[in-house]
C-alpha cells in the first residue's frame, strides 16, 4: 500500500487553503467562487454564441486536465497515487491522460531536490 501520509498531505493542502481564504474574507473565497468568476467571464465573452450540447464537456475538460496534471506533478508522476487522491480508478485516470494528451514523467525524490 502507498503511504497514506503522502496522499493526506495533498488533500490537506487544499483544505487548509480553502479555510484560510474563507477566514480572511478575501475576494477569493475558495475554488467555487474562482470558477464562477471565470465561467461568468467566459459566458459573457461568447454573448449567446455558446456551442450547443458541448458546453458541459468543454468546461469539465478545462477543469480535469489541469487537475490531473497538477496532482500527477505533486505526486511525481505516480499514477496509482494520483488515482487514489482523485478518487477514481487508475484505468479511468489512464484514459483521461490519453484523452487530454497529458505528459507523465516519473521523477524520484532526489531528482525533485536537485531541480529545486
Amino acid at each position: 500500500m502507498y503511504k497514506a501520509k503522502e496522499i493526506d498531505n495533498v488533500t490537506n493542502i487544499a483544505t487548509k487553503q480553502a479555510e484560510a481564504n474563507a477566514a480572511s474574507g478575501s475576494m477569493f473565497n475558495g475554488l467555487s467562487d474562482s470558477i464562477a468568476r471565470h465561467l461568468e467571464t467566459y459566458l459573457d465573452a461568447h454573448e449567446g454564441r455558446l456551442p450547443i450540447g458541448q458546453l458541459y464537456d468543454c468546461v469539465l475538460g478545462e477543469l480535469e486536465k489541469p487537475l490531473i496534471t497538477l496532482v500527477l506533478d505533486r505526486l511525481r508522476g505516480n499514477q496509482i497515487k494520483t488515482a487514489e487522491v482523485l478518487g477514481i480508478n487508475r484505468n479511468t485516470l489512464r484514459k483521461k491522460i490519453r484523452r487530454y494528451s497529458i505528459s507523465v514523467r516519473r521523477r524520484s525524490k532526489n531528482a525533485t531536490k536537485v531541480a529545486a
